[in-house]
């Protein structure tokens, strides 16, 4: 009998992926049958929202419109998904292919054992990443750390990948009570939930490869950045 993943809601936020959309929808039918995938848009002014709804595959996709909503970011985009979420589990990823979908089902059977949160942890990082943008990304892992060390709180190996599954009703009953406590229009929702989350967890983790961003542009901003080294002294 074959294995289906019904039970899983894959999560995409996106904002003019139209190059890399299908692609990556494609990519994911092939890997994991039967699954459900909800595409949260922030505003795409591209084809992302025509190309989303015009697929024919085996996976159930909802796309969220989010244009109209007051407050944009990667990471409230990720939240709306999650409270829109109907099966017990969620994996988020990039539209961009940076992550790659065949690690899907090693986050599935993780999670399948009973643990709460699995982080993915880039073991290689694809092509060459400019000095300035290396140093930033061990500036703000390492800070990330010593925030939560200090904090006492859970903490993944990877705290900036923004590949990671969970179980829904975790997530979503924290929402109810601590949504503003996110840095709603930032990108690093992994780190904020780590912050926020009162309780120790059941973490496991998937090395995988980061791949290189072939269709559309980054969206990571200063605005972005200095949100995410602010909310490092954000209480919560």
């Amino acid at each position: 009998m074959e294995k289906t993943y019904a039970d899983l809601t894959i999560i995409i936020p996106t904002l003019n992926e139209e190059e890399a959309i299908t692609i990556i929808l494609h990519k994911i039918d092939e890997c994991v049958s039967k699954t459900n995938i909800i595409i949260a848009d922030d505003g795409s002014t591209d084809r992302t929202k025509e190309l989303v709804e015009s697929f024919d595959g085996s996976i159930d996709v909802l796309f969220l419109d989010r244009k109209e909503k007051k407050i944009h970011g990667l990471t409230i985009s990720v939240l709306d998904a999650i409270k829109n979420c109907k099966t017990p589990m969620f994996l988020v990823m990039d539209g961009d292919l940076q992550h790659p979908p065949d690690k899907i089902k090693d986050f599935y059977d993780i999670l399948k054992k009973d643990y709460e949160l699995v982080g993915g942890r880039r073991i290689k990082v694809l092509g060459k990443w400019p000095l300035h943008r290396r140093l930033m990304s061990i500036m703000a892992s390492s800070a990330g750390k010593i925030s939560l060390f200090l904090r006492r709180k859970n903490k993944v190996k990877d705290i900036m990948s923004g590949f990671f599954a969970s179980k829904t009703e975790l997530w979503q009953k924290l929402l109810v009570e601590k949504e503003t406590e996110f840095t709603l229009e930032g990108y690093k929702v992994l780190f904020d939930f780590l912050k926020i989350y009162p309780s120790k967890l059941k973490i496991g983790h998937v090395d995988y490869v980061f791949g290189i961003r072939g269709y559309g542009e980054s969206k990571i901003s200063s605005k972005v950045i200095w949100l995410y080294f602010k909310s490092l002294f954000k209480k919560a």
